[in-house]
């Protein structure tokens, strides 16, 4: 392979990177499109195909849903569930696309429960983290749940909460929430309600942190804690997977007599009370998302790109 190239879904860069990279140095491989596309979005897929044309690619990477020139090799990668709204091309794309590389078994498993039309080549793929994960060391999990990953609505903050006071009423614990800073800079509204909380002294929000402090965080905590599931969990799952810490997920559809409040707060409570349990979520995350160092993901990604 002489080169290969991925663009993001929203058509605003191209990575390139040389045959002869051995090592995943992102820097190195971005390559922006012409300030024009910036200044007139409807003329971005334009120059995004003028740009690919003139790489000479011999393979294209790219997210679902991204067109490229039909005489370029393509190859899609799967790395969210499938949003409710893809259009007929966006299926038709995958229908008849040469392979697809997704990233777990967990969401290849999600589009073939919901009959979405995969080609016989599909390669799993685990997505690459940030390398301050691969050093973080193995820790005695303290009394917090780490928030990780978007936040869809302040709704979802409240039924957090009010499923946090559920769990503490039920149960006389000092396990605290901490959110990142992002929470109080896209929700300001919620942050202020957080004065006449009546748990507020356990919820915390970080001041602004490095990347470094972000992972080692995350890495001591007793949980994670994903609010939307609508994003890409696997980067959270493997994420989760290779500091060993459990990774919740915010109940969206209520389940007989339990909305997802309810549920979201006895997940709290077992994941509390029973640490056998807590150990099951972390075996069964890393029997999904192996532990893989990034080089390996990464060699793993050119060799099902190799194959196109």
């Amino acid at each position: 392979m002489a080169k290969w190239m991925a663009a993001r879904n929203k058509d605003e860069c191209v990575m390139l990177a040389p045959s002869v990279l051995s090592m995943l140095i992102p820097e190195k491989c971005i390559k922006t499109l012409p300030r024009l596309g910036y200044y007139f979005p409807f003329l971005r897929p334009f120059l995004l195909g003028q740009q690919l044309r003139s790489l000479k690619a011999d393979l294209i990477i790219t997210e679902l849903g991204v067109q490229v020139p039909k005489s370029l090799n393509q190859l899609l990668w799967v790395c969210q569930p499938r949003p409710a709204n893809f259009s007929k091309k966006v299926i038709q794309q995958v229908a008849t696309a040469n392979k697809v590389v997704i990233t777990s078994v967990l969401l290849l498993d999600q589009y073939k429960k919901q009959q979405f039309p995969l080609p016989n080549e599909v390669s799993i793929v685990p997505p690459v983290l940030a390398p301050i994960y691969e050093t973080q060391p193995l820790r005695t999990p303290s009394l917090y749940i780490k928030i990780v990953g978007s936040i869809p609505s302040e709704a979802v903050l409240i039924n957090l909460l009010k499923a946090y006071s559920l769990f503490k009423r039920r149960q006389q614990s000092e396990l605290q929430l901490i959110f990142s800073q992002d929470v109080a800079l896209r929700f300001p509204a919620f942050v202020k309600k957080l004065n006449s909380y009546k748990y507020k002294s356990t919820v915390v929000i970080n001041p602004v942190q490095t990347p470094e402090e972000e992972a080692h965080q995350e890495a001591g905590a007793y949980a994670l804690l994903a609010l939307d599931a609508k994003e890409q969990l696997d980067f959270h799952y493997r994420k989760a997977s290779q500091v060993q810490i459990p990774l919740l997920l915010f109940p969206e559809n209520q389940v007989e007599d339990a909305t997802p409040v309810d549920q979201l707060a006895a997940q709290l409570m077992r994941i509390y009370k029973d640490e056998s349990y807590r150990k099951e979520i972390i075996i069964t995350q890393q029997s999904l998302f192996s532990p893989v160092n990034n080089q390996t993901a990464f060699n793993q990604f050119l060799q099902a790109a190799e194959c196109v």
